[in-house]
């Protein structure tokens, strides 16, 4: 993985096989695939680490459906796809890198060439593949309190390390997967949980909502609906909060509390692929069953984009970052068959055959 300024910046005068946007778990699988096809390839992502949602959203969290894991925290899938497809293929990371615009050099066949316009220079390549998840994204703010004079200060929308509510009285506000599944992962590290909905019900999974319960009846979790956050207070650092009633303002609660963790979702946009002349249905890139976009060289995997019979799982966003690698190779190359050779028999190139 090439991270080092001085070699970025010299890769602004090279033109690679792919570039690939999003350094998401779908986008690095996509530079993995690149490598294994012996294409020259860079990543660019506009968020300042790898990982896309997993890191930003929650590392934490234990993902349940990669296959060949049981369970694998997801900072933890991170770092094994890093080393899989940026270290073992010496891959140029740009992040905290905008693409703003998209053009094309040249003319057709080998000389063809597309241009990302970032916020560092213009980055250029001979095909493109954008694997950027659900494209940019940011947490959802809390409605009827604005809780930005506390972000930073006891107030946070992303865990990055579950460790540092070490001995804390946790407040964790929202009804949803996210915020049901903190309430269970930080139990062995907090030294009190309470959950605030607005709501009675709760939008999480039913087994993980019934676990929450669970601790509630057996004291580890104070759970407290229907209410809303009233007022916080503090010298410079979150320490009381004030809740009130959904139903009757004047039925209000005081609380003293270390931390609060907003967990109310995300909202996504493609930010400014939408202007690239895409189809878009829904917010996503329409792709081909070969995960062609209605852009010249441009390929999409992964959430961002759909077609006909698509699921959003990581699983399936392998599956087509290969088919989108396989296409994009074959096109610059058309000497190169669209059917990979197996690593079983080829190992990584660059790497003893068949060896690790």
């Amino acid at each position: 993985m090439t991270t080092d300024p001085t070699e970025l910046a010299l890769d602004f005068d090279e033109i690679r096989d792919v570039t690939v946007i999003g350094a998401g778990p779908v986008g690095l699988c996509t530079a993995f695939w690149a490598g294994m096809r012996e294409a020259s390839v860079r990543v660019i992502d506009s968020l300042p680490e790898l990982g896309g949602q997993l890191t930003a959203l929650y590392p934490e969290k234990w993902i349940f459906d990669v296959p060949g894991h049981p369970r694998v925290l997801a900072r933890d899938l991170v770092e094994l796809l890093r080393e899989q497809a940026l270290d073992q293929f010496d891959v140029p990371v740009h992040l905290g890198t905008t693409v703003s615009t998209i053009s094309w050099e040249g003319s057709a066949g080998a000389d063809r060439v597309v241009v990302l316009h970032t916020d560092s220079g213009e980055l250029r390549s001979r095909a493109v593949i954008v694997a950027g998840g659900h494209g940019a994204f940011e947490p959802k703010k809390l409605m009827g309190f604005d809780m930005t004079p506390w972000e930073g200060r006891g107030a946070s929308y992303v865990v990055g390390d579950k460790s540092e509510f070490e001995g804390q009285r946790v407040m964790i506000v929202g009804g949803g997967d996210s915020a049901l599944d903190w309430v269970l992962n930080l139990l062995d590290v907090a030294s009190s949980v309470m959950l605030v909905h607005r709501r009675e019900g709760f939008r999480a999974h039913e087994l993980t909502v019934s676990q929450v319960l669970a601790a509630a009846e057996r004291g580890e979790v104070d759970i407290c609906v229907p209410f809303q956050i009233g007022s916080v207070s503090g010298n410079g650092q979150v320490e009381r909060v004030r809740l009130f009633n959904s139903h009757d303002e004047t039925d209000e609660i005081d609380l003293d509390v270390d931390a609060i963790l907003l967990q109310l979702g995300f909202k996504t946009a493609l930010g400014p692929l939408k202007d690239w002349g895409f189809e878009v249905v829904k917010g996503s890139i329409v792709v081909d069953q070969l995960m062609r976009t209605s852009l010249e060289r441009v390929w999409a995997c992964g959430d961002i984009a759909t077609f006909d019979g698509k699921l959003k799982l990581i699983a399936t966003g392998f599956a087509e970052s290969a088919i989108a690698v396989a296409q994009a190779v074959h096109e610059i190359r058309p000497e190169v068959r669209i059917q990979p050779a197996y690593s079983t028999n080829t190992g990584v190139p660059g790497v003893v055959a068949g060896q690790p």
